[in-house]
């Protein structure tokens, strides 16, 4: 008790000495300097220098680039005279595997088309950049219209109902358009003109692009003859 009380009277002792007051106030103003100071403006070659030292705070172990990278300075990973595809996953850059995306950058050429494909878990979400074209996407029906049209037509027969659970969807695509793809719906892109797209997709760690169409990557054409006659209609040689 003793200790204490001695204790009590040198800080009231100090809150009288006017140097300690001083001090009180110094250290507020070096507080409140610091506190302005958070947010500060740099010029673009300080910004530039700091972009060269950039690295993800990933602890995630990946054997690739982890710095700023340049999509248009990539090998494409489909590549022909029709146009380039270039993209970059989580599994190739940690600084994507934190945040679970992926980027990408189309080029189509006049007159082509990006095949028909869907990704197993990606949702992606695109722009135009420049040029025009028009995209196709299969997708659920929509609930409401599926139950005027099943009051309007009680005896369809059970294979046209089935067919009314999914609608194509078509647009128009110019520069600034923004279109969104979910993962498990199929969609192809046309050019009208020379179309740049470029797109960012979640929930993009492990996804799979399957194509539906084309010679390379079909997963219609990895399905065993057997198989396809049972599941499609029409013969195997159609499908």
């Amino acid at each position: 008790a003793d200790y204490e009380e001695i204790e009590r009277v040198l800080l009231e002792e100090q809150k009288k000495d006017p140097q300690h007051r001083r001090d009180l106030r110094d250290r507020r103003k070096r507080h409140q300097s610091e506190e302005a100071n958070v947010i500060v403006k740099v010029s673009r070659e300080q910004i530039e220098e700091l972009s060269k030292n950039a690295k993800s705070s990933s602890k995630k172990s990946v054997s690739s680039e982890s710095g700023p990278f340049n999509l248009g300075n990539r090998d494409p990973i489909y590549s022909n005279k029709f146009g380039n595809f270039f993209e970059i996953t989580p599994e190739k850059n940690p600084q994507l595997q934190d945040l679970d995306i992926l980027v990408n950058a189309i080029e189509i050429m006049e007159g082509s088309l990006l095949l028909p494909h869907y990704n197993s878990r990606a949702t992606l979400i695109v722009t135009v950049v420049e040029g025009k074209g028009e995209f196709e996407l299969v997708g659920q029906r929509n609930e409401n219209q599926q139950e005027q049209r099943e009051e309007n037509e009680e005896e369809e027969e059970e294979g046209q109902e089935r067919s009314r659970q999914v609608q194509r969807y078509r647009a128009r695509l110019s520069p600034g358009d923004v279109f969104v793809i979910p993962a498990g719906h199929p969609v192809a892109v046309s050019a009208s003109s020379n179309l740049y797209l470029v797109g960012f997709g979640i929930n993009a760690e492990n996804n799979r692009r399957n194509f539906l169409a084309g010679e390379e990557d079909n997963v219609i054409s990895q399905i065993h003859r057997p198989v396809k006659e049972l599941a499609f209609p029409g013969s195997a040689q159609q499908v």
